[in-house]
């Protein structure tokens, strides 16, 4: 099996070596979690080993993106120079779909297509083997229903399998512990939890490896750290409170 490193000291352990090559992995968690930096760790590790990768933020602008990159002493405007990076910023679409939909709520527009358009254009020809969409879930917060939010991320879905990278794609929750019904999860091939809880005045950040089809991996919580090199697992420590 071909494996593709996370770039996440610790998380490739977990995993038995790395992701199987060409899948999707969903990476869930709430706000400050670390789901961007997990993101780009992902991307410059594989520009680090010659791969080239595509990177479409639909929530930051692209130069949040490339600060927050910087700060962990990844130079995306240097890969991009190097034509080993492709950033979308798909913020603004994100943005203009808002605006639209404020305005027409009884029958807002689809944007996973235009979406689906901007990551197809830029994918061929590109040879990219890494893709990530950082987070999924503003492309789909403009629809009411959940029956039209599950359909857009199932066109999304197929699409991502029809450009064959290994995609990572961040989804938010506001809680690790809500039970609701999240159609990624069962879509994708992997599923990675972020969660933090606070006990005795002091944070706690834990990463689950929910699902990986076709790999055994480590289906413990384990502790993580975000520091100045981004995450940090500390794969052989049990979580302890």
């Amino acid at each position: 099996m071909t494996r593709v490193s996370a770039g996440i000291i610790g998380l490739d352990e977990m995993l038995g070596g790395g992701f199987p090559a060409n899948k999707i992995i969903l990476v869930r968690g709430g706000p400050g979690t670390g789901k961007t930096i997990f993101s780009l760790q992902f991307i410059a590790e594989g520009a680090r080993r010659g791969e080239k990768g595509i990177y479409l933020t639909l929530e930051e602008p692209l130069d949040s993106v490339r600060t927050t990159a910087a700060s962990l002493g990844f130079d995306l405007e240097n890969l991009e120079k190097k034509d080993t990076l492709k950033l979308i910023d798909g913020s603004q679409l994100v943005y203009k779909f808002s605006e639209e939909t404020k305005r027409n709520y009884d029958s807002p527009k689809p944007m996973i297509s235009q979406i689906v358009n901007q990551i197809m254009a830029e994918a061929e020809g590109f040879g990219a083997t890494r893709l990530v969409v950082d987070p999924i879930t503003s492309a789909i917060i403009h629809q009411r229903f959940p029956t039209d939010k599950r359909l857009e991320i199932l066109e999304l879905m197929k699409s991502l399998r029809r450009i064959k990278c290994t995609s990572v794609i961040t989804s938010e929750s506001s809680s690790p512990s809500e039970n609701e019904f999240f159609v990624e999860e069962y879509l994708a091939d992997g599923v990675i939890i972020l969660a933090q809880t606070l006990h005795n005045f002091a944070v706690t950040k834990t990463i689950r490896i929910e699902k990986m089809r076709g790999t055994g991996h480590d289906d413990q919580p384990r502790k993580y750290e975000i520091g100045d090199k981004g995450l940090v697992v500390y794969n052989t420590e049990p979580v302890t409170v």
